[in-house]
């Protein structure tokens, strides 16, 4: 004796799940993500190429791991923007920074925004060799 089984019906996919999941990952993400808008610094090539007269900076600064030496002291962490502001108020209008040896890619940017702190001071970063 044989029995037919009645052949399965295929059931449609339902997308609601998919759906759902995609919408709460969507949510999820953009709650746990920041928006914040990065500070720009803007960077002046050294030189140019004109051939021109050379002019010296009048702010020499470097950056390492020991922390930012300006015009070759040592710059106090506690109050980091005394000692630029003063130079700028004596009319400094220029400065060359280079990062030394062990410096990290925070000390830099953080060494640009002291120094490009008002806008007063035209900064140029020099690749050290």
């Amino acid at each position: 004796m044989r029995i037919d089984f009645a052949a399965p019906r295929r059931r449609r996919l339902s997308l609601t799940s998919l759906i759902d999941v995609i919408f709460l990952l969507l949510l999820f993400f953009m709650l746990s993500s920041t928006f914040t808008r990065f500070a720009q610094v803007d960077l002046a090539a050294p030189g140019g190429g004109t051939g021109g007269a050379v002019t010296r900076p009048d702010i020499f600064a470097t950056v390492d791991a020991n922390g930012l030496t300006v015009n070759g002291t040592l710059v106090d962490p506690e109050a980091p923007g005394t000692a630029v502001s003063s130079l700028v108020e004596a009319g400094a209008k220029t400065a060359l920074l280079v990062p030394r040896e062990g410096a990290r890619a925070q000390d830099l940017v953080s060494a640009l925004e002291l120094l490009r702190g008002g806008g007063e001071l035209k900064v140029i970063v020099a690749r050290p060799k």
